[in-house]
């Protein structure tokens, strides 16, 4: 039935796809178009690697043959889910500790699949979705071989310093990915160090930095595939991850301090600072705790305490986990550091904030403790960083975490810019024997003038102040981003002044203030800087010119009594500089 089903769906799709002409649609439809043509909203990298991008008004256009290609994902979709079903409910039967090897290659094909599709690389992502089926054969092979290896957790991932014991009066030694652990054995883990224990029912414990665990009790029942293990934490944190089959069947203890908890969840929080305060937090499913002949249920998103040897408080509600100032769980940056706001909570006296490489957070796990709505992520690596925050109430307890937001790290190739209107110009004009540098430039970047750092806004305006030297001066202004691209601009700034500009000459002879009328055409020149425009204004006679890559400039023109005036503009922008007025008698 499920075959004919799936056969349906690629026929309706096929028949949906010939009757297309091409299909465009704004930014805004681009996951609904990914789930239509792709066969799911997370293919929408690929739909836009394939469409036309009209950048003016941020359309989309996929071809006849771009749907004809999407066909093809969409199989190959349909492969991918069914693949990672099939794989899922082999970890439930103990792939993870008896087929590990061929686990990893399969759970690779799946990540390097999803690579590509996030890439937009199609052809890569099909290539491999041809691949998937065949691994998980191959996994579910090797499992049904080695099912009956009778071990029962495993060291599968750690990060920094970890360490095993063999038995309670064995010393420690550095432990391995791969190491196999039974009944009585310890891990430890370092400062900044995470281990993770996978069990044959698919269950995880993650062990967190500074923490000591033992191994009380571990056992299979190789009939129905339970587990039955009980861990003792003496100090640190462990945070429990039954999976389906764990959760259902299988059998966890966990002791902490003086109480007794068996767990019927998937996610759950000891903490146990070294005495016999403990904090216990459940985010999932239910955990019945038992203290000093008490017992109390934690239900979802509840947590209690247990100080010394009194029972454990009534379960209290665990603080909601806080919301990102933003729609959007992803971002990219081209700089190593990161600003995360988030909504504040009510009620929490502080958050806890990690960030990772990895995507389950069991390795290159940076954490942050603060007390207000933001925390900058420093040093972020190339790639992706994978970030979540919590709150933390008045006695300790964590609450649940956000969802991830995604930091996408780029390397950055391209030179900030620096906009203004003086650096449109040739020459820029002043009166004065000083000029403002004014601009806009990216608000992270690095703004120097003449070699002075100058402050840039959180709008990315900048502004500084410069004495001229000179009469004629450049001025250098340059803006470096967190990669170190740089952009250069140079500005030549000329500081007008009449004793310059006013050397004007009539018939080759110096004009005075008094110049004599005269009916017969007369040359009058100078020089002034390029990109100027002169004009001269006698009664009704006006005459415009503008100077030459020397600054000269001249006209001729009969010259009547009354007023002859001289105004010297910048030829860019039309604006008045200068200008003198002599008599004519």
């Amino acid at each position: 039935m499920k075959l004919l089903t799936i056969a349906f769906l690629i026929s309706f799709i096929s028949l949906d796809v010939r009757a297309q002409t091409p299909v465009s649609f704004s930014s805004e439809k681009l996951q609904q178009i990914s789930q239509r043509y792709a066969g799911s909203s997370l293919n929408w990298p690929v739909v836009v690697s394939l469409a036309e991008h009209n950048i003016t008004n941020n359309t989309f256009t996929l071809s006849s043959s771009d749907l004809l290609k999407l066909r093809s994902l969409t199989n190959s979709t349909i492969i991918f889910e069914d693949q990672q079903k099939r794989t899922n409910e082999l970890i439930g039967e103990g792939a993870t500790i008896f087929a590990t090897n061929q686990l990893n290659d399969t759970n690779k094909l799946f990540s390097d699949y999803l690579d590509e599709i996030r890439n937009g690389n199609l052809e890569n992502a099909l290539a491999i979705s041809e691949q998937l089926k065949p691994s998980v054969d191959a996994l579910e092979r090797t499992l049904n071989s080695n099912r009956l290896v009778a071990i029962q957790a495993q060291l599968i991932s750690k990060n920094g310093l970890v360490d095993k014991r063999l038995g309670l009066l064995a010393g420690w030694n550095e432990a391995f990915v791969g190491d196999l652990f039974e009944e009585s054995h310890g891990v430890r883990t370092q400062e900044e160090s995470y281990a993770t224990l996978a069990f044959t029912d698919g269950s995880n414990i993650v062990v967190n930095p500074s923490t000591t665990a033992i191994i009380r009790k571990s056992r299979i029942d190789k009939l129905d595939k339970s587990a039955d293990a009980e861990i003792t934490l003496v100090e640190g944190g462990l945070l429990s991850k039954l999976s389906a089959v764990g959760k259902e069947r299988s059998n966890y203890v966990l002791n902490a301090g003086n109480s007794t908890t068996e767990l019927n969840t998937q996610n759950f929080l000891a903490e146990n600072s070294g005495g016999t305060n403990v904090r216990l937090s459940n985010y999932d499913g239910e955990a019945l705790v038992s203290a000093n002949n008490v017992i109390v249920t934690i239900r979802k998103d509840e947590g209690t305490i247990i100080r010394g040897n009194t029972a454990p408080l009534p379960p209290v509600k665990l603080l909601p986990a806080p919301k990102y100032l933003t729609s959007k769980l992803d971002t990219i940056i081209y700089q190593n550091d990161f600003l995360l706001n988030f909504e504040g909570v009510d009620d929490a006296v502080s958050y806890r904030i990690e960030y990772s490489t990895a995507y389950n957070f069991d390795e290159n796990v940076v954490i942050k403790e603060v007390t207000n709505s933001r925390v900058v992520a420093e040093n972020l690596p190339l790639g992706t960083t994978y970030v979540r925050v919590q709150s933390v109430d008045n006695l300790g307890l964590k609450g649940p975490f956000s969802d991830k937001f995604l930091v996408i790290r780029n390397q950055d190739t391209k030179s900030p810019p620096i906009f203004g209107d003086q650096f449109d110009q040739k020459v820029h004009f002043v009166l004065s024997n000083s000029v403002t540098i004014s601009g806009v430039t990216e608000p992270d970047a690095v703004v120097l003038i003449n070699d002075k750092n100058t402050e840039v806004s959180s709008s990315g305006a900048f502004n500084r102040v410069v004495s001229l030297e000179s009469n004629d001066q450049i001025i250098n202004v340059t803006s470096t981003d967190g990669s170190q691209n740089t952009t250069r601009k140079e500005l030549r700034v000329v500081h007008l002044t009449e004793e310059y500009l006013f050397k004007v000459k009539l018939d080759g002879l110096d004009i005075k203030e008094d110049i004599p009328a005269a009916n017969s055409t007369k040359t009058i020149t100078g020089r002034a800087f390029p990109e100027m425009e002169v004009e001269l204004k006698n009664g009704d006679t006006i005459k415009t010119v503008k100077t030459d890559s020397q600054g000269r400039w001249g006209v001729t023109m009969n010259v009547q009594q009354g007023k002859l005036s001289i105004t010297f503009k910048a030829n860019q922008t039309g604006i008045e500089t200068l200008s003198k007025s002599y008599t004519v008698k």
